[in-house]
């Protein structure tokens, strides 16, 4: 695949995980679930916003590498 189609993958999937996370946050403030899990939904929206920033920090890490260390066709 060619680095630009990458990258311009990279930052859709970073803003995907942007929205998730904020829609995640709206839902810890009104107490409402975003899936509905079966589990309490503060817990549900904590873990959904912590898997959003690991997610997040793995996607701007790949960008990092990527730019850094391209790889020789």
């Amino acid at each position: 695949m060619d680095h630009r189609r990458t990258i311009w993958l990279l930052i859709l999937m970073l803003v995907v995980f942007a929205v998730i996370f904020f829609v995640a946050f709206i839902g810890l403030q009104n107490k409402q679930a975003i899936f509905g899990l079966g589990i309490p939904a503060e817990f549900e929206n904590w873990l959904i916003m912590i898997l959003c920033i690991g997610s997040i920090l793995k996607i701007v890490w790949e960008l990092y590498t990527l730019e850094t260390h391209p790889a020789k066709a």
